[in-house]
């Protein structure tokens, strides 16, 4: 992320060259300082891997649960890097706007403007960066998805670190991690560019870096440097974190009030005076800046509000998060509910509804059973037995009321199971926390620890077995369609056997609807207007991204667009039914400038008519004829 802000951004140089000598900077410095800090501790490193070794593979035999749920783990991630690398791109969102950003930019060759939608030019586009890293070396999307999975193991890695520091041992802390990567809300989206997990994992290791600082400074014998090296990785989580999802600035805000307490705290423990804020401060700030800032000054300079198109903060959008967000995106059977009854339909679906999977955009049931039967309820008591025990681990408890905090309370749509994942990992390291508790007790109460692991063990394998029985992928085949329709998706025994078609690429869905696009050559440039209504961009490009696009103005009448395309060496222009083409509409088709190509749109969302696109070729200038 940093690399393509100074990179791409700044210097403007979105290119192979550019970017590999960018990351040898950035690795040979993390070198120079692994270096450095080994002839500082010779050995270290070595010994910390060698008991890493011993300790990894061994004491397993009590704990088969969590082992068996780190084998499906594996097995789950594994099948999806599978269906995201060896199909296209299928999400919506990806579709419309997470991969419209990158590929923009690949095409200009620097991170600028990505006109093309809305989102793809305002949101904040940290996550999409990631993406775009093998777009710009091998010109197609393909490999995308590799960049964004360790997004999952980072969100995983710190909910472990956040349990340890809780004081679960190993076996319940990778428990909460295995959980966690295995609700569906999480692995439905391991194979498409959404970026909620990536939102979350960067918020969790956030929390995770504070709850380390002070062991790390006691066991450092250097507390100023280990606050300033802290502070330093916090910053770096904090920067991705608001550089993916503006909802994380009500993380920042909460991680950087607990930073400003621990610094104190340890500051005043140390007698280290103040030097360690003014070490701290530029460790801290500059990487958010830098990281995250940086979108957000972009949106501001463009349309006069960091958070366009969203009206917030005293800044002029377009309306509030309710209007321009969420009210497109509720489900219709939710529309009419009260808050408490749109937590219930979507919380009882996964017991009410076994037929239709876990598709990508889970809204309804996202967190699975195992949020009704073992997160929800034994986190309460998780919190209540914390709360009586915190003079133990009272800070790292803190932190994750923060987290469940800065989640549930600023979200408008808490019965959504995307939008919540980090407040429910906190969760879920209360309710483990329980069991953990319960299993020091005498037989009973180790009786029912062991006991409610295996309801959490079984929720999760349950939810995972039904979130594959279908998986959200279908063709342009009818029945799979209509299978589609019934199920939210195909099987899983066809869908893999899609992965290995010599023809998967213009078979998977929506690009089935833009197969009249592969008759034209590449090269092509198809242009859109400025607030045109095409929901789906990224087809026009093309599997390999043998297209461009390009956006002109609307116009006022058609000498206008002839002269706009022309400017911009567009050939084509893709109509749809948004308004910005009303004044020409009616009159490409008789004129002798433009030929008519073919329908074209793809499927809106069931919220929204289809966009009923036209493709129309633009005829050479006779005077270049002749």
């Amino acid at each position: 992320m940093l690399l393509t802000v100074v990179v791409g951004a700044i210097i403007r140089l979105y290119q192979p060259v550019p970017l590999t000598l960018g990351a040898w900077v950035f690795g040979g410095l993390g070198m120079f300082a692994g270096l450095r800090e080994a002839r500082r501790h010779p050995h270290m490193f070595r010994r910390r891997a060698l008991l890493w070794l011993r300790r990894a593979f061994t004491g397993w035999g009590p704990h088969g649960i969590v082992f068996a749920l780190m084998l499906l783990t594996a097995f789950v991630y594994g099948l999806r890097a599978w269906l995201g690398v060896r199909l296209p791109a299928s999400d919506w969102d990806g579709l419309m706007y997470h991969l419209v950003a990158p590929s923009a930019w690949v095409q200009a060759g620097e991170v600028g403007r990505a006109t093309e939608v809305i989102w793809a030019d305002a949101y904040p586009m940290g996550v999409e960066s990631l993406a775009g890293w093998p777009m710009v070396f091998l010109g197609f999307p393909d490999y995308g998805i590799l960049y964004l999975l360790p997004g999952y193991l980072l969100a995983g890695v710190a909910l472990v670190a956040l349990a340890r520091r809780l004081g679960l041992k190993r076996a319940p802390a990778l428990l909460v991690g295995t959980a966690f990567l295995l609700t569906p809300s999480v692995f439905a989206q391991a194979n498409t560019y959404y970026v909620d997990v990536q939102s979350a994992a960067f918020g969790l290791a956030a929390l995770a870096v504070l709850a380390s600082m002070r062991g790390a400074a006691e066991l450092s014998g250097r507390p100023t440097e280990t606050v300033t090296r802290s502070m330093l990785v916090l910053g770096f989580a904090l920067g991705a974190a608001t550089a993916t999802k503006s909802s994380n600035l009500a993380v920042m805000g909460v991680a950087g009030c607990a930073a400003i307490v621990a610094v104190a705290y340890l500051s005043g423990r140390h007698r280290l005076g103040l030097w360690p804020y003014f070490r701290a401060a530029p460790a801290l700030i500059v990487p958010i800046a830098v990281i995250g800032g940086y979108w957000y000054l972009r949106t501001w300079l463009h349309y006069d509000n960091p958070f366009y198109p969203v009206t917030m903060l005293g800044f002029e959008g377009l309306g509030s998060v309710e209007d321009v967000v969420m009210n497109t995106n509720v489900p219709l059977e939710l529309r009419a509910m009260s808050l408490p009854e749109q937590l219930w339909a979507s919380w009882s679906q996964p017991f009410t509804d076994l037929v239709t999977t876990q598709v990508y955009d889970v809204r309804l049931g996202g967190l699975g059973i195992a949020w009704m039967t073992f997160v929800l309820p034994v986190s309460v008591l998780g919190i209540l037995l914390w709360i009586k025990n915190s003079w133990r681990k009272a800070g790292v408890g803190s932190l994750l009321l923060l987290g469940i905090a800065a989640t549930y309370g600023p979200s408008l749509a808490p019965w959504w199971g995307r939008y919540v994942l980090l407040g429910y990992g906190c969760l879920l390291i209360f309710a483990v926390y329980f069991t953990a508790r319960l299993a020091e007790g005498r037989s009973f109460a180790r009786v029912s620890s062991a006991g409610l692991r295996f309801v959490l063990a079984a929720s999760v394998a349950l939810a995972v077995f039904t979130g594959h029985r279908h998986v959200p992928i279908t063709t342009g085949d009818p029945a799979d369609k209509e299978m589609f329709d019934r199920t939210g998706g195909l099987p899983l025994e066809r869908a893999l056997a899609l992965t290995v078609a010599p023809d998967r690429a213009k078979r998977v869905w929506p690009w089935t609807e833009f197969g009249a696009l592969d008759s034209l050559p590449n090269g092509t440039v198809i242009a859109v207007a400025r607030g045109n209504l095409q929901s789906l961009l990224q087809p026009l490009r093309g599997t390999w991204m043998q297209r461009d696009l390009v956006v002109v103005e609307p116009p006022p009448d058609v000498p206008t667009l002839i002269r706009e395309l022309r400017e911009v060496h567009a050939d084509h222009v893709l109509l749809d039914r948004s308004e910005v083409w009303d004044a020409v509409r009616d009159k490409l088709a008789d004129d002798p400038s433009f030929t008519f190509v073919t329908d074209l749109g793809g499927v809106a969302p069931r919220y929204n008519p289809p966009p009923n696109g036209k493709l129309f070729r633009l005829e050479a200038d006779p005077d270049t004829r002749r």
